[in-house]
């Protein structure tokens, strides 16, 4: 079986394939050092005998020198990290591909698993990124944006009179009080944000892009955006396992 491990600035997640399917799934807060234990209590104990590989996107680079280690203990085999210069089948047709994360990639493939290009991923967590493959398989480009969260928490840090809220999809863009105040604007200008970013991205692709949300945030606007072919949580999972099997193909003798 395969583990494939998502290390995000906020939680680390794990999938683990059978062929195609993803059999167990868990998630944990990311911490400061990935230890053996972090990695007993991610997996469940009917599958740690039946991991055979083991593939990794990081976005945390402090934390990537333990997950090697503790994975090289525990499993006894070394993981593929994901980066730039793997052969992932995109062609990264930006100004620095050394600077694209491992997350974006693996979405970036994931999205090429379930459609024919050219699309447009979303991927609404920590931050917000948009990902724009084009009919070629090229990544082109995209951008990055706070995410809801992040938006709340800098309100929080940077205004006297406002304290840190707990954010709910408001019922009325209309607020009322100070939360849903808060809430109202950063959901609906969210929404109008993305709707706007969808079409301008369709201008360059192609009307018949498809369009892919992710990532944990997504849940709270894919019905009220136009235009969202795909919801799939687990994204980030086929893009990874999809680079291994592409990798794994080509040094089987």
């Amino acid at each position: 079986m395969l583990l494939t491990v998502d290390v995000g600035n906020t939680t680390t997640g794990i999938a683990i394939f059978d062929g195609d399917r993803i059999v167990s799934q868990n998630k944990l807060l990311t911490p400061d050092e990935i230890s053996p234990i972090f990695l007993k209590s991610m997996i469940k104990k009917d599958y740690r005998k039946e991991i055979t590989d083991i593939i990794v996107s990081s976005v945390v680079p402090f934390v990537d020198q333990s997950l090697k280690d503790s994975m090289e203990s525990y499993f006894k085999r070394s993981p593929i990290i994901i980066d730039h210069t793997l052969d992932t089948g995109l062609n990264l047709k930006i100004d620095t591909p050394s600077e694209l994360g491992a997350d974006r990639i693996a979405d970036s493939v994931g999205g090429l698993y379930f459609y024919d290009p050219p699309l447009i991923i979303i991927d609404s967590g920590t931050a917000t990124t948009f990902e724009i493959i084009s009919k070629d398989s090229e990544y082109i480009g995209g951008c990055i944006l706070p995410g809801i969260e992040l938006s709340i928490n800098s309100l929080a840090q940077n205004t006297a009179k406002l304290q840190r809220i707990h954010f709910t999809p408001p019922r009325s863009i209309l607020g009322t009080n100070t939360e849903t105040h808060i809430n109202a604007g950063i959901y609906y200008c969210y929404i109008g944000g993305l709707s706007y970013m969808i079409d301008e991205y369709k201008k360059i692709v192609g009307n018949h892009a498809k369009v892919i949300a992710t990532g944990g945030l997504a849940r709270y606007f894919q019905d009220k955006i136009k235009g969202i072919d795909l919801y799939e949580p687990n994204l980030i999972y086929y893009g990874i396992m999809t680079i291994f099997n592409r990798i794994s193909s080509k040094i089987k003798p």
